[in-house]
This record gives structure tokens, sequence and C-alpha cells, in this order.
């Protein structure tokens, strides 16, 4: 499942991501947060998560740090807004991390490899209320490119 990469050098501002099933379809994932700790759990030995209440909805999420390559962790939050539904915020993580993630999340948590958007605290920050899409084929290069594509048209660059 995961792809041996380097992170890049270049890769040194960090963001927030946010992964979600199509907003047309937000119950896809099937998702529930006991499910979300279990898959992560399994899929990254060493996965510290802890369940808490959301003081936005009053329900269950749950925060977490997985390490996605050695020595690289990726921490976040996944909640479920509404029944069956996911938000999963990756905090503080540079394209190339964000990407490892993306890319389980894709081929190990949603159901079917093309069920998997995103967005970043950029673009809604500039209005962007696009549905970005990971690429439901190809690897880690596609999925870093699809993630870098997004920061530079949400940067203006």
């Amino acid at each position: 499942m995961k792809e041996k990469q380097e992170v890049s050098e270049a890769d040194d501002l960090r963001y927030m991501f946010m992964f979600y099933p199509p907003v047309d379809d937000a119950g896809a994932w099937q998702m529930t947060v006991d499910g979300f700790a279990h898959a992560l759990s399994r899929a990254f030995p060493g996965a510290f998560t802890k369940y808490r209440t959301s003081s936005l909805r009053g329900n269950s999420v749950v925060d977490f740090e997985a390490e996605v390559l050695p020595q690289v962790w990726v921490e976040g939050v996944a909640s479920t807004p509404v029944e069956n539904s996911a938000v999963i915020t990756v905090v503080g993580a540079t394209v190339t991390e964000a990407a490892h993630f993306a890319l389980w999340l894709r081929s190990g948590l949603a159901p079917r490899p093309d069920l998997v958007r995103f967005s970043s605290e950029p673009a809604l920050e500039g209005g962007d209320d696009s549905e970005w899409v990971i690429p439901a084929g190809g690897g880690f290069e596609e999925v870093r490119a699809a993630l870098a594509e997004h920061m530079k048209a949400v940067d203006g660059e």
C-alpha cells in the first residue's frame, strides 16, 4: 500500500487538508468514528487515537497521529458530521505528507477509489468550495500532483 517516497525538501509549507466523500453522496464511505480508528490502527501500527466530544456538534470525534513514512507523522481529526458521512482533517501537513495519507484513504478506507474528495484551509478561506478529486487510479505521484495542483490554484500561482 505505502510506496517508499522521500519527503521533498521543497515541501516546506504546511497546510490543513480536509478529505471527504463526494458532496452529492455524503454517506458513500459509510464511515463511523470507531471504524476509522480501527482501520487507521490496522494500517499504521503505532498510530495514536483519542476520542473526544466535538464542541461544535456534540458528536464523537477521534484525534489521531499516524506514521505515514518512517519518522513522518500526520495528525488530524476524524468526524462524522452526519450519520455515515465523513470529514477527515489533516493538520499542518506538507503536500507530500498529505498525499501519503490520501493514498491510504483511497485504498484503505473508502469503499471505492473514486470516492475521495478534498479541500484545504486556504481554499475555504478564499471562498473556493470546489470539490477537488483524489485520482481514482495511479500511485503516490498522481495523488501528490492533484494536491499540489490544488495548492497552486488556491495560492494563485
